[in-house]
This record gives structure tokens, sequence and C-alpha cells, in this order.
């Protein structure tokens, strides 16, 4: 955790990074958070980018 509860998903050089966490249980519902930042030669470059929430549910 980043102390903002944001975790690290991936370090991708790639397009359409694929988030494999768990649904949530059937019937129920969850908010998810992604943030992003460039990184050139493994150093974060500029500024986070804006909050982007998706919800998810089975």
């Amino acid at each position: 955790m980043d102390g903002n509860n944001f975790i690290l998903l991936a370090t991708d050089t790639e397009p359409y990074t694929n988030d494999n966490t768990p649904l949530p249980a059937s019937g129920s519902g969850a908010v998810w958070k992604y943030k992003a930042i460039y990184r050139l030669h493994d150093a974060p470059v500029g500024h986070w980018s804006d909050v982007i929430s998706i919800a998810v549910g089975v």
C-alpha cells in the first residue's frame, strides 16, 4: 500500500493490463480505483493521473 489505499497492480510496457483480482462475492459489489504514472528508466516521471473508479459486481 502507498498510504492512500493503493497497491501496485503492474509495471507494464504494453497496453491492456488485466486486473486478476477476484471479483466480489455473488450478490455484492465493490468500487475498484486506479491511478497511473509514467515511468522512464524505472523512475516515475510527472504527476499521478486522476483516480478512475470502476464499479464491479457479479
